[in-house]
């Protein structure tokens, strides 16, 4: 048995935010197959489940950067939580320098009203302006992270901290890449905390020992799956851990040239079903092989 483990943003979803019937039929000629599909994503679970359910799709998932890892029935399998102390400590840098910021629980995704608000509107004046094509797709992506489901609006981050949930992932934005920059160090530097990215407009936060890669190595071995003959397909640098733990990884064709060089392949885009595509491809080739 093998996993085929697949991101969402900017990977299985298209530009509409959607699985595309294609990729949607290729997941389900896989599961007929016997393969396993993991959906891994930066995602919070309940935001997941509900795209997936819409599909028609019931696959392990790897939620939050892999802080989370949820079986086929939906029971949680796996957590690791950032500490209170620096969720705490985190939230207050980031507000004191004016970031648009989420914060994933199992619950929701608390983020500012005001600062929300403040970020939409940096988004529509930027694609309002004159953009080349790089610029297109960082506002493009930054709009779709609204489309998430379970946002709750708060006023200021102690309610945040006074909900007395887990947190599981802390989501930075910003299109100043200087800003970017300096978070990215400040975070990377402290011990606990594991920072990655998932667009060029964030950076996101977890448990040092929470991670795409972890979290897939932690259920293969639960399930008994070989790593080796399993299949990663992602687009950005938060998926860079699960493609170093398996025997076929794959970049979309959207990806950034730095992703597209530590993978076995590239596929097709986003837009043009690339994940479908890889899909067969990979199944193709393991009769193959067997």
């Amino acid at each position: 048995m093998s996993f085929i483990a697949i991101d969402m943003d900017g990977t299985l979803l298209n530009g509409e935010n959607e699985i595309s019937e294609e990729n949607r039929m290729a997941i389900h000629y896989a599961m007929e197959r016997g393969f396993e599909v993991v959906i891994s994503t930066g995602r919070a679970y309940f935001d997941v489940q509900t795209i997936c359910k819409k599909a028609g799709i019931s696959p392990y998932i790897i939620g939050t950067n892999g802080a989370t890892i949820h079986l086929k029935d939906g029971k949680l399998l796996s957590s690791i939580p950032i500490s209170k102390e620096s969720v705490e400590s985190i939230l207050k840098w980031l507000d004191e320098r004016d970031f648009y910021y989420e914060v994933f629980t199992d619950k929701a995704i608390y983020t500012l009203k005001k600062r929300r608000k403040h970020f939409y509107h940096e988004i529509q004046h930027l694609k309002s302006a004159d953009l080349d094509k790089e610029q297109k797709k960082t506002a493009a992506e930054a709009e779709s992270q609204f489309d998430q489901f379970g946002y709750v609006l708060v006023e200021d981050y102690p309610d945040i901290l006074k909900q007395e949930e887990e947190v599981f992932n802390i989501v930075a934005c910003s299109f100043d890449q200087k800003k970017l920059a300096e978070a990215w160090n400040r975070f990377d530097m402290i011990g606990e905390l594991g920072v990655v990215s998932s667009a060029d407009h964030n950076i996101e936060i977890t448990n040092k020992s929470a991670s795409k890669g972890n979290a897939l190595e932690k259920l293969a071995f639960l399930m008994n799956v070989s790593l080796e003959k399993s299949m990663a397909i992602g687009d950005s640098n938060n998926d860079l851990s699960m493609f170093r733990k398996v025997g076929y990884s794959v970049a979309m064709g959207n990806a950034k040239d730095d992703i597209k060089a530590v993978c076995t392949t590239t596929t097709l885009k986003n837009d043009d079903d690339g994940v479908a595509h890889a899909i067969y491809q990979f199944i193709e080739n393991y009769a193959l092989q067997k």
